[in-house]
Formats: structure tokens, sequence, C-alpha cells
């Protein structure tokens, strides 16, 4: 595990209106600084102090490229703001070593501080402000553990609960970069991180057994939420919740727009059997459900690939009786009503490469469609060396990328025909009581009361 520092940055006055800015949007600020002892791209947790005698923010950083003579580009991201802590006060929890060390740090324009007083430091400012206390744990943790790639049973949890998120996040954005900029700043919590190689860069993701760990908690606390706020005419949380192993809410803004997300698992990750992103848009009455399966094998020839189990075959066969009571309607009345295709049911298989605090990117997988998957597990579908049914990017060639399933989603061309929310209560439910994990996410336009249903 790598030691702790970080460093304090004093600002003039006139700044804090740049901070505020980026803090209310939840996007980033720049500045060109001069930073001897940094590296470039290396990210740092930051003080931020305007008047010299406060520290006004704690937040990430990453030094760029050189822009002016002796000075290089940095980005301030993440902002926590700590309500102006007297510089004072937080001397008065330190020891006189490291109290020394700080006021040298923290005097002029500031400047890098050492472990021992950086790590004294930090639990000064917990104290001081116990709540922002699980935003400051986040930030070490994803300082320390982000060159790490997660491994583990809950590590392939979490990658397919990341997925589904990441795949709401466009949907509801239309683009990559809200999903970029909750990605950017996830990170476990550092007590379940073990088993660290420095050599491969690789350490294990293990919560405490019994806990209730997913990755939703991982996110920043402004998009956390107590209770479902918008989702009561979709599913009744309220009256589920009781049976509820781990259930979380978070929500997402863009403008007038609002995402709902509402994670919720009946078993620990241990027991989980997988992860079932319902997407609902309420706008053309379509929903569209995307289950995760993880290409845990690779070879030369196929590079991942996947092997159908008894338990897949379960839930193509749960989705084709769903289907066959629910399916598509015969014509259409309305032009929202049009589909190219009426499925709305939907496979995604993941390369299992682990899962990386402050990775922005999703993994490039299958998106496999109920009608498709039937197919590759037929007896024309396409099978391994020993005649058993094998999936692959190589072998099965009529997958959806990303990019494509999104676009597709977002503007209403896939997904089912439902007005019913009976019909979606009885499908979430279905989902939670087979083992699986399962996120539902809610837009809703405050401007013109419209509304889309995002269910992961």
């Amino acid at each position: 595990m790598p030691k702790s520092h970080g460093l304090i940055i004093h600002f003039d006055e006139e700044k804090r209106g740049d901070f505020l800015q980026a803090e209310k949007e939840s996007q980033s600020f720049s500045d060109a600084l001069s930073t001897y002892d940094w590296e470039i791209r290396q990210r740092q947790i930051v003080l931020i102090s305007f008047s010299g005698t406060t520290i006004d923010y704690i937040c990430l950083a990453t030094k760029g490229n050189r822009v002016a003579t002796a000075k290089s580009r940095v980005e301030f991201y993440d902002l926590v703001r700590l309500e102006s802590i007297s510089v004072r006060d937080i001397e008065q929890l330190l020891g006189e070593n490291t109290k020394l060390q700080f006021m040298r740090s923290s005097s002029g324009r500031g400047g890098s501080i050492p472990e021992k007083t950086w790590d004294e430091t930090l639990s000064a400012i917990k104290k001081l402000r116990p709540n922002q206390v699980g935003e400051i744990d986040r930030l070490i943790s994803l300082v320390t553990i982000a060159k790490y790639r997660l491994t583990g049973e809950a590590a392939e949890v979490f990658l397919q609960e990341r997925e589904a998120l990441g795949a709401a996040l466009d949907i509801f954005s239309g683009s990559n970069q809200l999903r970029k900029d909750v990605f950017r700043a996830w990170a476990p919590n550092l007590d379940e991180v073990q088993d660290y190689n420095d050599a491969e860069q690789v350490a294990k993701l293990s919560p405490k057994p019994g806990g209730s760990s997913f990755f939703l908690s991982g996110i920043s606390k402004r998009h956390i939420q107590e209770e479902s706020a918008i989702q009561h005419d979709l599913f009744n949380w309220k009256n589920e919740k009781a049976s509820l192993h781990s259930m979380g809410v978070s929500t997402f803004n863009q403008g007038s727009r609002i995402l709902e997300v509402v994670y919720a698992n009946k078993n620990d990750l241990e027991k989980t059997l997988g992860v079932d992103l319902i997407y609902y848009n309420q706008e053309f009455h379509s929903f569209v459900l995307v289950q995760y399966k993880l290409m845990k094998d690779h070879n030369e020839e196929e590079g991942y690939y996947y092997r159908p189990d008894n338990q897949l075959k379960k839930e193509v066969d749960r989705m084709n009786q769903f289907y066959e009571r629910h399916g598509g309607i015969e014509s259409i009345k309305t032009h929202k009503e049009y589909r190219i295709n009426s499925d709305g049911f939907f496979f995604k298989l993941v390369p299992n490469k682990g899962i990386q605090a402050a990775s922005e990117q999703l993994i490039s997988g299958m998106y496999l469609t109920r009608k498709y998957m039937n197919f590759l597990l037929g007896d024309d579908g396409p099978k391994g060396k020993q005649g058993g049914a094998l999936i692959s990017f190589n072998n099965s060639p009529r997958y959806v990328t990303n990019t494509e399933f999104v676009n597709f989603v977002n503007r209403g061309w896939v997904g089912s025909n439902c007005e019913q929310s009976d019909v979606l209560s009885d499908l979430i439910r279905s989902f939670l009581n087979a083992g699986q994990a399962v996120l539902v996410a809610t837009e809703i336009d405050t401007a013109n009361k419209s509304m889309k249903s995002d269910a992961a």
C-alpha cells in the first residue's frame, strides 16, 4: 500500500467563486500552479485555503502538463466543503512535532505535508467535521488504491453493479460524461481491501461477512438519499425494505431532470447470484431488463468466453415465461409505441477484468437479446471443443455494443410496450426472490412533469 501524504494550497479570495460553482455543478476547476514535487497525472488529496487562516475544502487534484515557465495545469475535483475550519483549531489537535511541520506547510502559498503530519492532520479534520468523515475516508481510499485492480468474489458482484449503473447513467444523460464524473469519484471502504500485490498492482476486495457493501455505497455522498422519493408508483420499496439485506438510493441531476436509482438485494455478496438492470422509460411506456454475466475464462483462440450453466438456463426460462404473459402488442396506436425490438430482455456478458477505483470506462462486453440467447443455447448455437455451449465475441457476432445499446434505449427504439406498473413490480420481486441484486432507476423532468424510469 502506498504511503499517504498531501498538499495545502492557498488561493486568493477571488477564486472562491470558481470553487463554489464547480462544487454546485459537480464539475472540476483548474488553475496553473508551481508544483515541483508532484508527478504528472499523479492524483493527490489537497486542502484548499482562501484566507490562510482556515481550511475551506478538501478535494482531489491531478497535475497536468506544463503551461508556462515552472507552472503546470492542475485540475481540482470531487470537492468536499469543510465550512472553513480554523487552522488554529487543527493545530491544537496535533502533537508538538507535527504541529510545527503543519505550520510550515500551511504558511505562505502552502506546500507538501509529509506522511505522519498528514495522517494526524486528516484525523484532526475528521474530529472537527464528523459529518464529512465518510467523504474524507472515500478520498483517502481512492488515492490509496486507485492503481490496484480489485479481484475476488465481492469484486465480481461490484463489477456487474458498476456496469449496470454506468449503462443507466449513459442512457439518462445521452452521453458518457455523467458516468465518468461519478465513476472517477468511486472507491470502496479502505478496510475492505486486502492482500496488496505491488508487483502486479492487484488487491483483493473482501467485505466483512454479513456486511451490506455494494457499489453504490462507494460513490460521492452528494448523490446518496435516505429513501426513494419518486418510485412509489413503480414499486413499494417501503413495504419491501424489511425483507432486504441491502438497499441504497441515489439521485443524479442534469438541469431540471432527475434520475433516481434504487439498489436492492435480499442476500449478502457471498450469496448474490447476479445483477439485473431494469430500465423503465415512462415516456415510451417501456422497460428493458439486462442481466449481467461474467466471462471468467480466457484462451488464445476465443479470447474471453462464457460457459452457460443451469442458472442461466433457469433465468432464460423465467424471461421466456414472462415474455409469453406480457409480450409486445400486436399493433401500435401512437408514434411512441413503435419499437425496432419490443422484447425488452437482454443479457450483457462482461469480461472479468476486475474493478478499479477512479476508472471512468465501461468494459466492452456483449449485449445479447433474449431471442438471440435462446438461439445460442440451442442445438444450432456455437459449441466448444467438448461439445458444450460456449459464447464468445468470435463465435456470437450478432451482439450489441455498449454505445449501440445505450442509444437504442435512450431513444426508445428497444423495450417492451408496457403501461402496467404491477407488471414491473412482479418482475422486480421475481428477480429479487431468485437471489439477484436489482437496480431500479427513475427519471423525472421537473420542468414539464414528464417522467422516464431507469431500473437497474
